[in-house]
Protein backbone atom coordinates (compact mmCIF):
# COMPACT_ATOMS: atom_id res chain seq x y z
CA UNK A 1 0.00 0.00 0.00
CA UNK A 2 2.45 2.43 1.10
CA UNK A 3 4.96 1.54 -2.19
CA UNK A 4 1.86 2.15 -4.75
CA UNK A 5 0.79 5.78 -2.79
CA UNK A 6 4.66 6.73 -2.91
CA UNK A 7 4.79 5.95 -6.64
CA UNK A 8 1.50 8.24 -7.78
CA UNK A 9 2.77 10.61 -5.14
CA UNK A 10 6.24 10.40 -6.66
CA UNK A 11 4.62 10.80 -10.38
CA UNK A 12 2.45 13.43 -9.88
CA UNK A 13 5.55 15.77 -8.23
CA UNK A 14 6.79 14.86 -11.88
CA UNK A 15 3.94 15.63 -13.41
CA UNK A 16 3.67 19.10 -12.24
CA UNK A 17 6.93 19.53 -12.39
CA UNK A 18 7.52 19.06 -15.96
CA UNK A 19 4.57 21.01 -16.25
CA UNK A 20 6.40 24.11 -14.86
CA UNK A 21 9.39 23.62 -16.88
CA UNK A 22 6.90 23.22 -20.12
CA UNK A 23 5.75 27.00 -19.96
CA UNK A 24 7.75 29.50 -21.92
CA UNK A 25 7.40 32.70 -20.38
CA UNK A 26 8.37 36.14 -21.84
CA UNK A 27 7.66 39.51 -21.20
CA UNK A 28 8.83 42.98 -21.02
CA UNK A 29 8.57 44.72 -17.43
CA UNK A 30 6.94 47.95 -16.80
CA UNK A 31 9.70 50.86 -16.00
CA UNK A 32 10.15 54.10 -14.68
CA UNK A 33 10.49 55.19 -18.24
CA UNK A 34 8.00 53.53 -20.04
CA UNK A 35 4.45 52.30 -18.54
CA UNK A 36 3.85 50.05 -21.05
CA UNK A 37 4.49 46.10 -20.57
CA UNK A 38 4.09 42.85 -22.08
CA UNK A 39 3.42 39.13 -20.85
CA UNK A 40 2.84 36.11 -21.59
CA UNK A 41 3.66 32.48 -22.26
CA UNK A 42 3.14 29.38 -24.38
CA UNK A 43 3.44 25.79 -24.50
CA UNK A 44 6.53 23.93 -26.58
CA UNK A 45 5.48 22.35 -29.35
CA UNK A 46 4.55 18.38 -28.71
CA UNK A 47 3.57 17.76 -32.23
CA UNK A 48 3.62 19.75 -35.34
CA UNK A 49 -0.67 20.76 -34.80
CA UNK A 50 -0.63 21.39 -31.10
CA UNK A 51 -0.11 24.78 -29.82
CA UNK A 52 -1.60 27.15 -26.67
CA UNK A 53 -0.21 30.98 -26.26
CA UNK A 54 -1.38 34.02 -24.29
CA UNK A 55 -0.27 37.35 -24.20
CA UNK A 56 -1.18 40.57 -22.33
CA UNK A 57 0.20 44.00 -23.09
CA UNK A 58 -0.72 46.91 -20.64
CA UNK A 59 -0.39 50.27 -20.48
CA UNK A 60 -0.69 52.15 -16.53
CA UNK A 61 -2.66 55.26 -17.21
CA UNK A 62 -2.77 56.09 -13.62
CA UNK A 63 -1.72 54.98 -10.60
CA UNK A 64 -3.72 51.42 -10.26
CA UNK A 65 -5.43 51.35 -13.34
CA UNK A 66 -4.71 49.75 -16.47
CA UNK A 67 -5.60 49.23 -19.73
CA UNK A 68 -4.71 45.69 -21.68
CA UNK A 69 -5.39 44.12 -24.91
CA UNK A 70 -5.03 40.71 -24.10
CA UNK A 71 -5.22 37.39 -26.45
CA UNK A 72 -4.65 34.00 -26.57
CA UNK A 73 -4.33 30.83 -29.27
CA UNK A 74 -5.35 27.53 -28.95
CA UNK A 75 -5.03 24.57 -31.62
CA UNK A 76 -5.89 21.31 -31.21
CA UNK A 77 -6.65 18.05 -33.55
CA UNK A 78 -10.38 19.42 -33.44
CA UNK A 79 -10.60 23.01 -32.71
CA UNK A 80 -8.06 25.99 -34.05
CA UNK A 81 -9.70 29.26 -32.11
CA UNK A 82 -7.88 32.96 -31.49
CA UNK A 83 -9.26 35.28 -28.89
CA UNK A 84 -8.52 38.92 -28.81
CA UNK A 85 -9.68 41.43 -26.66
CA UNK A 86 -9.81 44.89 -24.38
CA UNK A 87 -9.76 45.11 -20.84
CA UNK A 88 -9.74 47.60 -17.80
CA UNK A 89 -7.83 46.38 -14.41
CA UNK A 90 -8.63 48.50 -11.69
CA UNK A 91 -6.56 48.47 -8.27
CA UNK A 92 -9.16 48.24 -5.40
CA UNK A 93 -6.71 47.08 -3.14
CA UNK A 94 -3.63 45.77 -2.19
CA UNK A 95 -3.84 42.85 -3.78
CA UNK A 96 -7.62 43.22 -5.46
CA UNK A 97 -8.44 44.24 -8.87
CA UNK A 98 -11.25 44.66 -10.67
CA UNK A 99 -11.46 43.40 -14.56
CA UNK A 100 -13.67 44.29 -16.74
CA UNK A 101 -13.90 44.08 -20.51
CA UNK A 102 -15.06 42.71 -24.21
CA UNK A 103 -13.34 39.67 -25.95
CA UNK A 104 -13.76 38.34 -29.53
CA UNK A 105 -12.82 34.82 -30.40
CA UNK A 106 -13.08 33.11 -33.91
CA UNK A 107 -13.27 29.29 -34.88
CA UNK A 108 -10.00 29.29 -37.36
CA UNK A 109 -11.22 25.71 -38.12
CA UNK A 110 -15.30 25.80 -38.55
CA UNK A 111 -16.18 22.18 -38.06
CA UNK A 112 -13.98 20.65 -39.64
CA UNK A 113 -14.02 22.62 -42.99
CA UNK A 114 -10.49 24.67 -43.28
CA UNK A 115 -11.90 27.78 -43.20
CA UNK A 116 -12.53 30.68 -40.36
CA UNK A 117 -15.85 31.26 -39.00
CA UNK A 118 -17.29 34.38 -40.52
CA UNK A 119 -19.22 35.32 -37.40
CA UNK A 120 -16.60 35.69 -34.21
CA UNK A 121 -17.93 34.53 -31.07
CA UNK A 122 -18.29 38.60 -29.15
CA UNK A 123 -18.42 38.37 -25.25
CA UNK A 124 -18.08 40.73 -22.32
CA UNK A 125 -16.74 40.17 -19.03
CA UNK A 126 -16.02 41.44 -15.62
CA UNK A 127 -14.55 40.22 -12.17
CA UNK A 128 -12.22 40.21 -9.44
CA UNK A 129 -8.28 39.35 -9.75
CA UNK A 130 -6.40 38.61 -6.39
CA UNK A 131 -3.37 38.32 -6.19
CA UNK A 132 -2.51 35.95 -3.48
CA UNK A 133 1.22 35.77 -3.58
CA UNK A 134 3.95 37.42 -5.64
CA UNK A 135 3.88 34.95 -8.52
CA UNK A 136 0.23 33.77 -8.05
CA UNK A 137 -3.08 35.42 -9.03
CA UNK A 138 -6.91 34.17 -8.94
CA UNK A 139 -9.87 35.74 -10.65
CA UNK A 140 -13.24 35.13 -11.19
CA UNK A 141 -15.12 36.50 -13.84
CA UNK A 142 -18.56 36.52 -15.02
CA UNK A 143 -18.73 36.25 -18.93
CA UNK A 144 -21.67 36.88 -21.37
CA UNK A 145 -22.15 36.22 -25.05
CA UNK A 146 -23.59 39.64 -26.93
CA UNK A 147 -24.25 37.86 -30.12
CA UNK A 148 -25.63 35.06 -31.31
CA UNK A 149 -22.96 32.63 -32.61
CA UNK A 150 -22.68 29.07 -34.76
CA UNK A 151 -19.58 27.86 -32.15
CA UNK A 152 -18.79 28.09 -28.14
CA UNK A 153 -16.07 28.84 -26.22
CA UNK A 154 -14.12 24.57 -25.90
CA UNK A 155 -15.71 22.11 -24.02
CA UNK A 156 -18.79 24.62 -23.24
CA UNK A 157 -21.41 23.80 -25.61
CA UNK A 158 -24.32 24.84 -25.15
CA UNK A 159 -23.38 27.74 -22.05
CA UNK A 160 -24.15 31.26 -22.67
CA UNK A 161 -23.82 33.19 -19.56
CA UNK A 162 -20.92 31.70 -17.29
CA UNK A 163 -18.80 32.16 -14.27
CA UNK A 164 -15.31 31.42 -15.07
CA UNK A 165 -12.38 30.63 -12.45
CA UNK A 166 -8.58 30.85 -12.99
CA UNK A 167 -5.62 31.03 -11.99
CA UNK A 168 -1.93 31.84 -13.13
CA UNK A 169 1.35 31.32 -11.31
CA UNK A 170 4.57 32.72 -13.19
CA UNK A 171 7.61 31.05 -12.64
Amino acid sequence: MFKSTFVSALFLLLCFGIEGQAQNQYGVPKTAESPIYIEGFNYPKFDDLSHYARFTVGYEVMDGTDIQVIGQHYRRYGADRISLGTQLKQRISDNFYFLGGYQKEWDLFNKGRGYPNPVPRQEIFFGIEHQVRQNMLMEVKMVHPINESDFYSIGLDGVGTRVELGTRIKF
